[in-house]
């Protein structure tokens, strides 16, 4: 990482990371300006620490975000992931959700800044990034070494203004009980083809389908002859069923005590004999209202091509 000692600029390869504390306007509302101010100056600080302890550099502050330049994308990886966990097991009063975007090119720099191309796509990752996630690129991923990219997995497909193509896009996972088995090649290519697809997490396992592989209803409930079983008193036989319909997935309910959808960020939705699309990510409790520490709730993600 090279640094300018005048005006005149110079190019760089680095890797650049946008960490953005969410919620801050939430925050401001409920506790009020100065304290409020207190809590994200304490988050940012503890954040521009973990960048210095990994050979990084904080180019500025923008508000309730950091912009961070480090050599190698290992180095901002490991950045990323201790600020994420810093904040999880942090004892502060209010938690402080992070989001985070990451991406590894050549980035000009001068007058301690920088620009570039590189620049925007790390931005645009975080702009993509939901709370608690580290989101970056393809060309990221291929710079970190096997135990790293074990923690990876394919999140999305997207376009990013300035670039012809569209772009594979990875989430980085930084919990552990949030590692799952990772999507196959043929997981992969069946997912970039499809304009929508859908991932389910439960038990330790990952399953992906796209519209093409629905062509019968999939069903999730106790009984073991279920596409997806569920080990729950409370869960019927035969509970839900997904259909995919006019590029939609239907989740629907014909169980005895109904179904819970937590929509993120969102109040959870009650169907019983009913239908519900399945939108953005959220969990999904059989029989039993959604608490955060059930075993037998079921994570889900609907990844739609932009």
């Amino acid at each position: 990482m090279s640094r300018s000692s005048d005006n005149d600029p110079t190019n760089s390869q680095c890797a650049i990371m946008f960490a953005d504390i969410a919620g801050s306007t939430r925050l401001y509302n409920q506790l009020g300006d100065n304290k409020a101010e207190a809590l994200i100056s304490q988050r940012l600080t503890a954040m521009q620490n973990i960048t210095s302890n990994h050979n990084g550099r904080v180019i500025k502050t923008i508000g309730d975000e950091i912009m961070c330049q480090f050599p190698t994308a290992v180095q901002a990886t490991f950045a990323a992931k201790e600020m994420h966990i810093d904040k999880a097991t942090n004892n502060e009063t209010e938690a402080l959700d992070i989001r985070i975007g990451l991406h590894f090119g050549n980035a000009i720099e001068k007058d301690g800044d920088i620009y570039g191309d590189a620049v925007n796509i790390a931005a645009r990752m975080t702009t993509i990034a939901r709370t608690n996630q580290i989101i970056t690129t393809e060309n990221f991923i291929r710079l970190l070494d096997k135990d790293l990219t074990s923690n990876t997995r394919l999140f999305d497909h997207t376009r990013v203004k300035g670039i012809d193509e569209a772009m594979k896009i990875y989430q980085i996972l930084w919990e552990e009980d949030n590692v799952t088995t990772v999507a196959t090649t043929q997981n992969i290519q069946q997912i970039l083809q499809a304009k929508v697809s859908i991932v389910f997490k439960f038990g330790g396992k990952e399953n992906f389908y796209t519209g093409d592989d629905i062509n019968r209803p999939l069903s999730i409930g106790r009984d073991s002859s279920c596409d997806m079983t569920i080990d729950s008193k409370v869960a019927s036989r035969s509970h839900v069923n997904l259909e995919f319909r006019r590029g939609k997935f239907v989740l629907i309910d014909h169980s005895t005590n109904g179904t819970y959808v937590k929509f993120k960020q969102q109040n959870e939705i009650f169907i019983r004999r009913e239908e519900l699309p399945l939108m953005g990510e959220g969990y999904i409790s059989l029989g039993e209202r959604y608490k955060e520490k059930n075993t037998t709730n079921i994570y889900y993600s609907v990844l739609q091509k932009t």
